[in-house]
């Protein structure tokens, strides 16, 4: 039930053409045009099947920790390895190699876990959406809870 066009009534409406206007008309007004089309009749069938809705998928934000080129360097001479062996190792330039330990370049994220393969250090953190929480801190054993973690999981919560 909609308003007619012409008169203003509420009935059900029909499409006519009414001195060369497309109008929509209730069945009184209809008879000073022509009827372009009447409405469907609407049957009630099947509803429709509504496809399962997918849960979002969640973003995570990866940054390279701020102390990267003294961990790289650390765990490099750990290893007993000069720049040049170790940028062969990588397959990447020695310049780049020494770019980044003095932290003049700072690495993508794709070089950064080629690093942390090779020297099995942690160097790439990564952060839910809200990024708030680390989602890989890792915790040894015997290490409790500490305050922060209290004051960041009631935040969460409100």
């Amino acid at each position: 039930m909609s308003t007619c066009d012409m008169c203003g009534k509420e009935s059900d409406l029909v499409k006519a053409r009414i001195e060369g206007t497309t109008l929509d008309v209730c069945g009184e007004c209809v008879r000073f045009g022509e009827i372009i089309s009447r409405p469907a009749i609407r049957t009630k069938g099947l509803p429709q099947r509504q496809a399962p809705l997918r849960p979002k998928r969640k973003e995570i934000l990866q940054i390279i920790v701020a102390d990267y080129a003294d961990k790289i360097k650390n765990a490099r001479e750990k290893m007993e390895l000069t720049q040049e062996e170790f940028a062969k190792k990588l397959n990447e330039r020695t310049s780049i190699m020494q770019k980044i330990e003095v932290g003049q370049f700072r690495p993508s994220i794709d070089m950064a876990r080629k690093l942390e393969s090779e020297l099995h250090v942690r160097l790439v953190e990564q952060y839910d959406e809200a990024g708030e929480i680390p989602l890989s801190t890792p915790k040894t054993k015997g290490e409790g809870f500490t305050l922060g973690d209290f004051v960041k999981v009631r935040k969460k919560q409100n």
